[in-house]
Order: C-alpha cells, then structure tokens, then sequence
C-alpha cells in the first residue's frame, strides 16, 4: 500500500485575503460597488455615474487616501 499525504489547500496572500467592499473611480471619484477582482487584482468594475469601465481607472477604497497626485 501506497501513502499518500495530502495536498494542503493554497494559503491566500494577505492582499488576497483582504475584503474589498468597494472601488473609488479616478474618473469622478465615486464609490463603486460593481466590480470583480481575481488574486487580489480588479478584473472588472464600472461606474454607474460617469460609465468608466477601465479597472485600471478605480482604487481600492481602503486604498484611496494614501495615493499621491
């Protein structure tokens, strides 16, 4: 008989874990509640007042106050 040992499930990253209840667009800097994100990555989000749709174009809203323009 063969033991196997089991695989343990992968750990998330602390940026992963985190729980993100919003984006703030960069466009008109609202709060956005329609997003997606993967791996801690926004992979989808969209505005619902000024329309952007560029995940690129939203921050996290924890994230928001501590970006320098």
């Amino acid at each position: 008989m063969i033991e196997v040992e089991p695989t343990r499930p992968k750990k998330p990253t602390p940026a992963e874990d985190r729980e993100v209840d919003y984006l703030i667009c960069k466009n008109c800097t609202t709060p956005s509640y329609v997003f997606e994100m993967e791996a801690g990555r926004i992979t989808e989000a969209q505005c619902l007042v000024c329309g952007n749709d560029e995940p690129s174009q939203f921050l996290r809203g924890e994230d928001a106050g501590s970006e320098q323009d």
